[in-house]
């Protein structure tokens, strides 16, 4: 019994022991992580489509799933190695900027329905945040993140159409909205900057309805300081719209004299405000303009 006992327990050593070789042969084999970075993916996705540059900021006004052909040959997107992180404004978590202000490099502002729009300050940056909802301390961490090297992209403005306001009747009033629009950032200013104000309207068909218009830019480069920009185009969707620059630097002046992006230094950060111009009509200038002034930003980090 007692042979057949010594017998058992030296057979269970024995299975531990190639159970225990197995394993550690299992754990000296070499393991192969593949470790994916967003940062490598849109470089990956980059090269392997370059127009998809296209879809990302600077270039901010195109539908979702409309197809950009882009103005220049594959090469040239090919050539376009920047790495950079861009959000909405509306996207941003101000808590976690706080806490990583590299994280992001440049946060951009859109233009909104004058519903949306909330104008109880004289300072345009806080209408702004308000009107996001962005509240008093993460304004505090944007104005912070700015100071600090960040650059703030403003394409601000507002727009309506004729049929957003109505009188006490139920009637449509278009002198309301026009009343509106034009008073938007009348006696407003930006962080103690004066601010520049374009007006555009369409073309009245009836009571309703209305032609969307094209307005149309001839560049002056003499008095510009962003180069090779000879013409662009504002296509004009709505009833009326107003957009507003900060006064600055001007980067690109009209043959009529007009201040069509500005700069201005904040800190060690930039705020650049530009009328929302097209980019998609390969016989104007809307997409090399977004390229050259996202490569002055960019060489300013």
């Amino acid at each position: 019994m007692r042979v057949f006992v010594t017998v058992l327990i030296l057979l269970l050593f024995a299975g531990c022991s190639v159970k225990n070789e197995k394993i550690d042969k299992e754990l000296a084999k070499e393991v192969h992580l593949h470790v994916y970075s967003n940062e490598l993916q849109d470089i990956w996705a980059q090269r392997s489509s370059p127009r998809k540059l296209l879809y990302r900021f600077p270039f901010v006004g195109a539908p979702k799933g409309e197809d950009i052909r882009g103005k220049f040959d594959n090469k040239f997107y090919s050539s376009i190695n920047l790495v950079y992180n861009a959000k909405k404004i509306e996207d941003v978590d101000f808590w976690k900027l706080r806490d990583n202000p590299k994280s992001l490099d440049f946060i951009y502002v859109r233009p909104l329905w004058i519903k949306e729009y909330r104008k109880l300050t004289k300072d345009l940056f806080a209408n702004i945040a308000y009107s996001y909802n962005i509240s008093a301390k993460e304004q505090e961490i944007l104005r912070d993140w700015v100071y600090n090297g960040g650059k703030l992209w403003l394409e601000f403005g507002v727009y309506s159409t004729k049929y957003d306001m109505f009188n006490k009747n139920g009637e449509i009033d278009p002198r309301k909205i026009e009343k509106l629009i034009k008073n938007s950032f009348t006696g407003l200013t930006f962080w103690k900057k004066p601010l520049r104000s374009f007006i555009f309207k369409s073309d009245d068909l009836d009571l309703i309805n209305y032609l969307p218009t094209i307005k149309r830019f001839r560049i002056d480069e003499r008095k510009s300081q962003i180069k090779g920009i000879k013409r662009l185009k504002l296509n004009i969707y709505n009833y009326m719209e107003n957009y507003v620059l900060v006064d600055g630097k001007a980067l690109l002046v009209d043959k009529q004299g007009r201040t069509l992006v500005t700069l201005n230094r904040f800190g060690k950060g930039y705020v650049l405000s530009m009328l929302p111009f097209e980019y998609q009509d390969v016989y104007y200038d809307g997409e090399l303009l977004r390229w050259k002034l996202l490569f002055m930003l960019y060489e300013r980090r």
